[in-house]
């Protein structure tokens, strides 16, 4: 039982390590596709789920308060952001963006906090689900910035010509 908690734990750190990896096109400011778009929360919301399943302690109220707050942040996070589209393409664009990625980095070191703690240390956990409460809320978070940005702020977008893995070198605009 020991090994499989382990394997599903060292597990939840790859994926959040391609969580991180995949939105990278926020940092560099390069046009990608819709879909590409769509795996960093993805990923988050397993990664999470995973995080929530081993966790020693269950605290279910904790977890839909961190989840109702990532939901409410992530939700203004996304109506904030600047997006340029190429309609033709499918392709979305914007500016360089620190707190995706800050999300996904504090996930991946969550997901390695919960091996190190569950497995490397010899002290009991105090079963209070905070690491669990932590992804849930940054899933939430880049779930809701995902979703609003996409459906609120892509249709108002304005068109530029992009090329795929390129960035335009235009400003966006709102």
């Amino acid at each position: 039982m020991k090994i499989v908690v382990l394997l599903t734990q060292l597990a939840a750190v790859v994926l959040a390590a391609l969580a991180l990896w995949s939105i990278r096109h926020e940092l560099n400011e390069r046009a990608t596709t819709r879909l590409a778009w769509v795996v960093t929360p993805a990923l988050a919301i397993v990664v999470a789920a995973v995080l929530l399943i081993v966790s020693p302690g269950k605290r279910y109220e904790l977890w839909v308060a961190a989840i109702v707050i990532g939901l409410v942040i992530g939700a203004v996070a996304g109506a904030l952001m600047k997006i340029n589209q190429d309609t033709g393409l499918g392709l979305l664009r914007v500016p360089r963006t620190w707190d995706g990625a800050a999300a996904a980095a504090l996930l991946l070191v969550l997901t390695l906090a919960r091996v190190v703690t569950s497995n490397l240390m010899a002290r009991e956990s105090g079963k209070f689900g905070v690491l669990g409460a932590a992804a849930a809320f940054l899933a939430a978070y880049l779930a809701a910035r995902y979703v609003i940005a996409r459906l609120y702020k892509v249709p108002r977008a304005i068109h530029l010509d992009m090329i795929r893995g390129r960035n335009p070198h235009r400003t966006l605009i709102a």
